[in-house]
């Protein structure tokens, strides 16, 4: 290999390197976040629910499914997901099948902080059956 070539290979590793790691900071803040507003759900959810059984479950059953309604009808059902120009109809231009994939991607974007609500949601209701049925039901396996 050659002086260039070496000093050409060791630039472009070095700012894939940077790349790699704004990426790992990006991913790493989107997981703290999705771990702060889950843990923020479930605490509230987990005091109040002691105090106001009734109105803390009907008002965390429909912020729930608002919130994964609405994901699912903002992304239109993910119809778009997936799609390639070659499976769009030959009546849509190159521009317009472009416009429509991109419009797909960009919806999936802008919808990222309703997933994480969703998730936040469907994580405390699972934890509530975790804790209801699961523990009780391996106490009661074994003898206490």
């Amino acid at each position: 290999m050659s002086a260039r070539k070496k000093v050409r290979a060791k630039a472009e590793n070095q700012q894939k390197k940077a790349i790699d790691k704004k990426l790992l900071c990006k991913n790493l803040l989107k997981l703290f976040i999705l771990i702060a507003v889950t843990l923020t759900v479930y605490v509230i959810y987990s005091v109040f629910v002691e105090m106001y059984f009734y109105p803390v479950m009907i008002t965390y059953t429909v912020l729930a499914s608002v919130s994964i309604l609405t994901y699912v009808i903002y992304n239109r059902g993910f119809s778009r997901k997936g799609i390639t120009p070659e499976m769009l109809p030959d009546t849509m231009s190159d521009e317009e099948k472009a416009e429509f994939i991109e419009d797909g991607n960009r919806r999936l974007k802008r919808s990222r902080p309703l997933l994480v609500i969703s998730f936040a949601f469907i994580f405390t209701f699972a934890m509530d059956i975790f804790i209801l049925y699961t523990i009780p039901f391996f106490a009661g396996l074994f003898g206490r």
